[in-house]
């Protein structure tokens, strides 16, 4: 009787392990990811702060630019997204993560300000669903929070998504940052990658996915 009762606990067990999911991009193969390269937008696999790190470059300013990066095939609905972001440009530094990603120009974005650290602007969510970056659609308070950013340095950011709620944590603190409870219900599934908003690079590195 006993061993019979161990069969379903095993089933449940690899069940729980299959559905959850750990992807390490902490090395990029550029051939397995959409990376968006034009005219006015490159990218390099180089250092920054002496270590290996993805580049996004922005040749001329624009305020209604916002570009991603992302793996082709990672589908992600919720999950534990865990990367590393630094601001070469400082004050003018928009940088962040994607997730949920459709394509270009629907996805939702977390990003940060390192030039407002401390400040009610330095951590902001929203949806991105029109072929410009329509960020003065989502000014309000409710979309952001105060963080403390470094202003050219490295910084850890760990998000957890499950269904419709956001949470933030910043440099491994235990408080989240931002807690946001009403993630778009259009977006429901797709890649996870990074983003650069009106600014002339971003860094980012040792990006992690688990999806549950």
């Amino acid at each position: 009787m006993k061993k019979l009762l161990v069969i379903p606990f095993v089933f449940i067990a690899l069940c729980s392990a299959a559905q959850n999911r750990r992807f390490d991009y902490s090395s990029i193969k550029p051939g397995l990811w959409v990376i968006p390269k034009t005219d006015t937008l490159d990218y390099a696999l180089g250092k920054y702060g002496g270590q290996q790190a993805f580049l996004l470059k922005r040749k001329f300013a624009n305020y209604k630019a916002a570009s991603i990066a992302y793996p082709k095939t990672l589908n992600f609905k919720d999950g534990i997204i865990e990367l590393d972001i630094a601001s070469p440009t400082g004050k003018a530094g928009y940088v962040g993560l994607a997730f949920r990603i459709r394509d270009a120009h629907h996805y939702e974005t977390l990003y940060f300000r390192p030039g407002s650290s401390g400040t009610i602007n330095a951590v902001q969510y929203m949806p991105e669903k029109k072929p410009e970056f329509n960020w003065w659609d989502y000014e309000g308070d409710k979309y952001q929070a105060k963080a403390n950013l470094p202003l050219t340095t490295w910084f850890h950011v760990k998000a957890v998504v499950k269904g419709r709620t956001l949470v933030v944590f910043v440099n491994n603190q235990p408080k989240p940052v931002l807690v946001y409870k009403a993630l778009d219900p259009d977006l429901k599934t797709g890649s996870v990658g990074f983003w650069l908003g009106n600014s002339a690079s971003g860094a980012y590195k040792n990006l992690i996915v688990e999806t549950l």
